[in-house]
């Protein structure tokens, strides 16, 4: 009983100390760049893994436009911590979502996974807002002045 007992608290020492608690993770998904101008691309990044992660398949991203609302459904896979599929490490994905003229945006990016029991699951990684400004006007420099008209 005595060295079951010791046995049992050995292991448990070792799991506690030397096996990693894996987690699943997103962080909340930015626009590039951070301040973007009318006519500039505007690219999305994620960050994430461990058990979560953007995988590519035919037809993902799914990119969305209704009025200011912008949508990107990427495909991947989400799986609970302390799962044996928890292997994958840490990456940024970053997707062109193209031009916008001014005005005011709101993005949301979601993910959809195959869950084994409910099938295909969205989460939901993040919302997005962000301003997109008008270019600064032209400033008009004139290159000659009379004198240098008629210097010429």
């Amino acid at each position: 009983m005595l060295v079951r007992r010791f046995v049992f608290q050995c292991v448990l020492a070792f799991v506690v100390l030397f096996v990693q608690n894996a987690q699943a993770f997103f962080d909340p998904p930015w626009i590039t760049p951070e301040n973007p101008l009318a006519g500039e691309a505007v690219s999305v990044s994620m960050r994430g893994g461990i058990c979560d992660w953007i995988a590519g398949r035919y037809g993902y991203p799914k990119i969305t436009h209704n009025g200011n609302e912008i949508r990107i459904l990427e495909y991947g896979h989400h799986y609970e911590p302390g799962s044996e599929l928890c292997v994958d490490g840490i990456g940024i994905t970053t997707r062109e979502l193209g031009a916008f003229p001014s005005g005011d945006y709101t993005l949301t990016v979601d993910l959809i996974y195959p869950h084994p029991v409910f099938g295909p699951t969205i989460l939901n990684i993040g919302i997005v807002p962000f301003s997109v400004s008008a270019p600064p006007a032209p400033v008009s420099v004139p290159v000659f002045n009379q004198a240098g008209t008629i210097a010429l």
